[in-house]
């Protein structure tokens, strides 16, 4: 990332608008900018907009590269591999935050975030790896990809609005309320056929296997969603993008391993991961790429559009998931993919807050 730089909002300020501007390349936000001309001002704003559009495109199709990787590393019925996966994926995203942090060192500059910091981004860390990346892996293991993923993004979608509207008070258009409206009922839709999707997926249809498989994506949805509203508080305040991932990343590769060689012991660990190590390794990457391209994105447009952007993983990981892994294609699937696509044609594209 080229404009890390921090930004002079101070994040522990009175959550609002100014929580969460627009950082714009050179250091500066909108609210610096009110005195030049308005078409210069305008072409600058849209730019930023564009690129953040770019971005959260990335994040999207990394993700869906990751969530398919995930997919084929899904056991059904096994935890600790579960925790194990979710800490080798977040590997990656940390030793990159720590190369940027070394070249910030090296250059001068401040790396890590102030101490105080450190503890609150810990804290966001631990819900993002546990009720976020591991019950989306559980979730895996029990329902697949055709109803993790949707369900995991609606609810993102959902959760994003509501807190970005308390904390950062970023305006829900009308539009965006209707397409708000049209996800939830996606929702619906695809959990009617979450029986069908456990089922291929080795369990026996049962009420209880197919309600783990919804809790789980829907838990790990509404944990994606609260932890994205904070990451877009922070890199738009006094934080840089590095020094902001470089805990939340870090935090989940040393406390998910920790875990996951408590529950099942290294032999056993090593074992399942043999010929797996591929599908790992890919997996990590391509969620590093996507984390950092969502923490630019957050950058520069609001949460809820970005959320709404990344949801564009359900019909990529949807069709994924039918042609790699043989997953039923359903009525359900159809339906509540088709009504997700619509509900993403109909948001507002969004302007920046402050």
């Amino acid at each position: 990332m080229s404009d890390d730089e921090a930004i002079a909002t101070n994040p522990d300020s009175e959550a609002g608008p100014a929580g969460c501007a627009v950082a714009l390349p050179d250091g500066s936000n909108l609210a610096d900018i009110e005195d030049t001309p308005s078409e210069s001002r305008s072409r600058r704003i849209d730019d930023e907009l564009g690129m953040g559009i770019l971005l959260g495109i990335c994040a999207a199709v990394g993700y869906s590269g990751a969530n398919l990787a995930l997919r084929q590393l899904a056991i059904p019925n096994d935890p600790g591999w579960a925790i194990w996966v979710t800490a080798n994926k977040a590997i990656p995203a940390a030793l990159a935050a720590w190369f940027m942090i070394i070249v910030q060192w090296s250059k001068g500059q401040p790396g890590l975030p102030p101490a105080r910091m450190i503890w609150r981004l810990i804290f966001v860390g631990l819900v993002m790896q546990y009720a976020g990346n591991f019950m989306f892996q559980w979730s895996l293991s029990l329902g697949g990809l055709a109803v993790t993923v949707p369900i995991c993004f609606s609810m993102l979608i959902i959760a994003g609005a509501w807190m970005s509207r308390l904390v950062c008070g970023e305006e829900i258009s009308t539009k965006t309320m209707g397409a708000i409206g049209i996800l939830i009922v996606s929702v619906a839709v695809l959990s009617s056929g979450a029986g069908s999707a456990t089922e291929s997926m080795g369990h026996d249809l049962s009420l209880l296997t197919t309600s783990l498989a919804i809790a789980s994506a829907a838990v790990s949805g509404i944990a994606y969603g609260a932890t994205g509203v904070v990451v877009r508080r922070l890199v738009t305040g006094t934080l840089t993008i590095p020094s902001s991932l470089v805990v939340l990343s870090t935090t989940g590769a040393v406390t998910m391993t920790v875990h996951a060689l408590l529950v099942d012991g290294p032999t056993k660990l090593f074992a399942l991961s043999e010929g797996h190590w591929p599908a790992i390794i890919g997996a990590g990457v391509m969620n590093a790429a996507a984390f950092f391209a969502v923490a630019g994105s957050l950058k520069r447009i609001p949460v809820t559009f970005l959320n709404i952007l990344n949801a564009s993983q359900n019909a990529m990981c949807a069709i994924g998931g039918v042609l790699l892994f043989a997953e039923p294609t359903t009525w359900p699937l159809i339906i509540g993919c088709g009504l997700t696509i619509f509900g993403i044609l109909l948001v507002d594209r969004g302007k920046p807050a402050g």
